[in-house]
């Protein structure tokens, strides 16, 4: 169903499997996410104020989500077209951290339209404005942690 509420869409464009079966959808034009459990009912959103198609640069906030990926702890990441950045966040939506800028230098995006995570968990994010695929490996574990 179109629309702006909860378990509402308005262009969902990705989905992938997060912890224990959760069902996550890049909202896109809702600039959001929303949360399913794996028997579809809808667990929470999360993406500006409300999740409710409040398009922002602030860090949580979107302007057009499309694409979504999970690394192997669960974290969340989301590609934020008109940003030109992606965020990453925990299972239940609590923002950790982005990176990228608008820019065509190295560690620079012109609308991202996809995330992937590998296993080792290195980043890989097409940058569709510089035509190009850019490659972000994870920073060296702490030893101990």
């Amino acid at each position: 169903m179109v629309g702006i509420r909860s378990g509402e869409f308005n262009y969902p464009n990705d989905v992938v499997l997060g912890q224990g079966g959760v069902i996550l959808v890049g909202d896109g034009y809702n600039d959001g996410v929303q949360a399913f459990a794996p028997d579809g009912r809808f667990l929470r959103k999360w993406g500006g104020p409300f999740g409710m198609n409040i398009f922002g640069p602030f860090n949580g906030w979107f302007a057009t989500v499309t694409s979504l990926a999970v690394n192997g702890s669960g974290m969340v990441f989301v590609a934020d077209f008109y940003n030109n950045r992606i965020q990453k966040f925990t299972p239940d939506g609590t923002f950790l951290s982005s990176f990228g800028d608008k820019g065509n230098a190295a560690g620079q995006f012109s609308y991202v339209t996809a995330v992937a995570v590998a296993d080792n968990g290195t980043v890989f994010v097409v940058d569709f404005g510089n035509n190009r695929i850019q490659k972000w490996r994870p920073l060296a574990d702490k030893v101990g942690q």
